[in-house]
């Protein structure tokens, strides 16, 4: 899948007009983002790109006096190895999971030490999102320091957006009996089995896919889904559809400043808010659904 890099630049710079302007270019299809000195990296699949779109979205920016500039490149899928390899950093929650490349060591004071070959198309701009989703998933605390693991024993899992599997390594480290994971990216597909194997676990079910396709019989007990706000937002219904009374749904990848809206449409769904943790201006939140 052929990816186009644009770099934004703003001026004047401050965090939280590029989180704006993040949020806005999500609605143009944008589905990564990463900083850089006083530029917003954005990364979209190349097929998607609407020029005038993105024009609109610079034009009708809502903050006053900010002028924004900027270019782009097509980026090749070797190009992309490289900028993820780059700039993978290892993921440690307290005692609890370590999360690293497979040249480095394993950790000897974690509970769950899990090894990535990360082939991924997406920088460190995701990072706070996937400890967040961890954080969630693995422990009942609302702080990092937490060492003892949520029982994962027996539970089926799906994973929205797979990715390098981390989620789902993770989950089945944790225990859980069975892993569905889906993406539309072939590239992540061959990744997350890839890391499957080098993490020493049964083979799982690994799907080019999204959640659309699925069979709406089929339930989980967790369903993990670290994609855009207006994808969540899009499938929130085909969440609770396959979603098992009393499971959780653990979402990210958007602003703390829009967890609102998510949740609002949830309880529509028959779900309630359980936590809600954030880091960085990202959140990340657990849902239940009524038993």
């Amino acid at each position: 899948m052929e990816y186009t890099e644009y770099r934004f630049k703003l001026e004047p710079y401050d965090e939280s007009f590029s989180d704006v302007l993040a949020s806005e270019l999500g609605d143009a299809g944008f589905d990564s983002f990463d900083t850089e000195g006083d530029q917003l990296k954005g990364y979209i699949q190349t097929a998607l790109i609407d020029e005038k779109t993105i024009d609109a979205v610079i034009r009708n920016f809502p903050i006053d006096g900010v002028h924004i500039t900027y270019m782009s490149e097509t980026v090749s899928s070797s190009d992309w190895n490289s900028v993820w390899e780059s700039e993978f950093h290892s993921i440690r929650i307290g005692d609890l999971v370590y999360i690293h490349d497979e040249k480095l060591e394993a950790a000897g004071d974690v509970k769950y030490d899990i090894r990535l070959h990360p082939r991924m198309a997406f920088g460190s701009g995701s990072h706070s999102t996937t400890r967040l989703m961890l954080q969630l998933l693995l422990t009942s605390a609302d702080d990092d320091s937490a060492v003892e693991s949520v029982d994962l024993t027996g539970q089926h899992v799906l994973d929205v957006g797979c990715g390098t599997g981390i989620l789902g390594i993770a989950a089945l480290k944790g225990g859980c009996t069975h892993l569905t994971a889906l993406d539309i990216d072939i590239d992540s597909v061959l990744n997350t089995r890839e890391n499957l194997i080098l993490n020493n676990i049964e083979p799982q079910e690994v799907l080019e896919s999204d959640l659309s396709k699925l069979d709406t019989s089929l339930q989980y007990d967790i369903i993990l889904s670290n994609i855009h706000l207006n994808i969540h937002l899009s499938q929130m219904q085909l969440y609770q559809e396959h979603l098992k009374p009393g499971g959780q749904l653990l979402l990210s990848g958007f602003f703390t400043k829009e967890s609102t809206q998510l949740v609002s449409l949830a309880e529509e769904s028959g779900m309630h808010l359980s936590r809600e943790i954030s880091e960085e201006g990202w959140c990340a939140i657990e849902l239940k659904k009524q038993d």
